[in-house]
């Protein structure tokens, strides 16, 4: 092919990525709001999937054709497009639970001017209630501009970290569409701050790596801010910094390096008393001192592997199920893991004949992702500090290492056996697999075993009509956190007191007995609050079908039960009130 053939062929795949993006955006704005959906992927339309399917593919492809900067604004716009997917659906906010108060602690700052006393992790609060101030946009609607900007910093974080470990030029190829996979998951569009930290950990192993290496007084005064800004986010992060100072150092300490023990172990003790500082605020500078320690050192539970497996179990997924979880949950993850393993095969068989500095690195690099999978393992084992199974598998430390190290693997399985051009086809083509699997696992949805937890606007206006007219003494509810509604509304706490779970299957027996009769004292009433994604949870939700808390039957009972009425009736959300 000649130079002109060449030039023709990367302007024309340049234009068809640019109107695959346009026409995947125009599929986003004619999507319908229809309320709450359980699988949003149902409603998106098979062009759009394709669009930035093949978008991704191109933009892939430009890095390595030596239009760095046009492929990247194409990967960019491919993954804006799929960040912006609630947004153009109408919800309110794309969480629920902590999420709604999270967007109350916003809202409390930006009315007030102060922290509550009970927010324990402000950082990301403090950043919320300043961009409401400063553009004046709603702050549910700050709740899906945050997600959206710590996505990308995640990304440009692992570019840049790979960048600093990746002198290869073919290998940075290999790395930079890497970086778009979405290993986020579901905390692409969440708003809480363990998350939205973790995003910001491969620009900080950026800047340790870089401020080792240089004496940047710019880089360095952004990574003291960091250190400082780091225990103010979440406990789960300041684990990993530390862990991470410590990793990286042990090294250079075995080596004798002397030099840099001043700069790291200044950085130590920033960390250090930077934690100590958010510990005495969010104790209330000692007043609750007892209360905190046995917080912190006597309260154990159960660990998360022993509580996820106990989940899985309950659900009792078959052998596909399994498999499909294992795709969509973990390919990510599994599939790099295998080549690097295959990878380090090639290495060990074949020492002699690898480039000095290209072994350095990825022995680096090896060691660098053994030490997060254990930081990963410790997280999952522990008794002490728990987590929700889907935070580890989804904010998965061994990202950060994996993706240089996954970019050198690939160089050394790939590139050593094939022809650049089959090569470069072959490495597009399993990074594209890989990101098309994330695709399909960035959203709750039925192919994760769960149901999509957006908030739409219709359950948020029903519920303030209700906190404006409520009147009962006991509200119930099958399944949802209603409590949240009074920290998103402002009132913190708001009729916590009122509420109660109700019994599986709304306590109805094989014998017929009224609601009201089941499950309401004589002589009090209760206000019975059902959303959509009650109803449908059980019903469409691979695994939570299996537990079988609620059945179809049961809600058609209750809905045509004597003993209750209907006091509210909006898409997505009914109140009924017992007789």
């Amino acid at each position: 092919m000649s130079n002109v053939e060449r030039i023709f062929l990367k302007k024309l795949v340049t234009i068809i990525g640019f109107f695959l993006i346009i026409i995947s955006l125009l599929s986003l704005r004619s999507l319908p709001i229809n309320g709450y959906i359980v699988d949003i992927y149902s409603i998106l339309p098979y062009s759009f999937l394709i669009s930035i399917i093949i978008c991704y593919f191109i933009g892939s492809t430009l890095v390595f054709w030596d239009k760095r900067k046009i492929g990247v604004l194409i990967l960019i716009f491919t993954h804006l497009s799929i960040l912006l997917i609630p947004f153009m659906l109408g919800y309110y906010s794309m969480g629920r639970a902590d999420d709604m108060s999270y967007i109350g602690e916003y809202q409390q700052i930006t009315v007030s001017g102060n922290i509550g006393p009970w927010n324990i992790y402000p950082a990301t609060h403090i950043i919320g209630s300043s961009i409401t101030l400063i553009t004046g946009i709603p702050v549910n609607n700050t709740s899906f501009l945050i997600p959206i900007t710590f996505s990308f910093l995640f990304i440009f974080g692992l570019i840049l970290f790979s960048k600093e470990l990746i002198q290869n030029k073919l290998i940075l190829s290999i790395a930079i569409p890497t970086s778009f996979i979405l290993y986020l998951g579901p905390y692409n569009f969440l708003n809480v701050p363990h998350a939205l930290f973790f995003a910001m950990m491969p620009l900080f192993c950026y800047l340790s790596v870089k401020c080792v290496k240089e004496n940047s007084k710019a880089l360095s005064g952004l990574l003291v801010l960091l250190i400082i800004l780091i225990p103010f986010t979440h406990p789960f992060i300041v684990f990993f910094v530390f862990c991470f100072t410590l990793i990286y150092l042990t090294p250079n300490w075995l080596n004798k390096r002397v030099e840099l023990a001043p700069k790291v172990n200044m950085y130590l003790l920033l960390l250090i008393a930077s934690f100590f500082s958010w510990f005495l605020y969010q104790g209330g500078l000692l007043q609750k001192f007892n209360t905190r320690y046995t917080q912190y050192t006597e309260e154990i539970s159960v660990p998360t592997y022993v509580s996820t497996t106990e989940k899985l179990v309950k659900i009792n997924l078959d052998l596909l199920d399994y498999f499909k979880l294992l795709n969509f949950y973990y390919g990510r993850y599994y599939i790099p893991a295998i080549i690097i393993f295959i990878s380090l095969f090639i290495i060990i068989k074949n020492r002699n004949k690898i480039d000095h500095l290209l072994l350095s690195k990825y022995k680096y690099l090896l060691i660098l992702y053994l030490s997060f999978f254990v930081i990963q393992i410790i997280l999952l084992l522990n008794p002490i500090i728990t987590h929700q199974p889907d935070r580890l598998t989804n904010l998965n430390f061994i990202v950060i290492a994996q993706v240089p190290l996954f970019a050198y693997s690939l160089y050394i399985v790939i590139f050593s056996n094939l022809p650049k051009k089959e090569a470069i086809f072959t490495t597009l083509l399993i990074i594209t697999l890989i990101w098309g699997i994330s695709l399909f696992g960035c959203l709750d949805s039925p192919n994760i075993f769960k149901t999509n937890v957006a908030l739409t606007n219709n359950e948020v206006n029903g519920m303030r009509w209700f906190y404006d007219y409520e009147e009962t003494e006991i509200i119930g509810t099958p399944f949802q956190q209603i409590s949240r509604f009074g920290d998103l509304f402002g009132e913190r706490g708001l009729h916590t007191e009122k509420i109660i779970k109700l019994p599986d299957h709304f306590g109805y027996g094989e014998e017929w007995r009224e609601f009201s009769q089941i499950n309401v004292e004589k002589g009090k009433k209760m206000d019975i609050i059902l959303f959509e994604i009650d109803e449908l949870l059980y019903q469409e939700v691979p695994g939570y079908k299996n537990v079988g808390r609620y059945t179809k039957k049961d809600f058609d009972w209750f809905k045509n039960d004597y003993s209750v009425e209907k006091i509210f009736d909006s898409l997505n959300t009914e109140i009924y009130r017992s007789s």
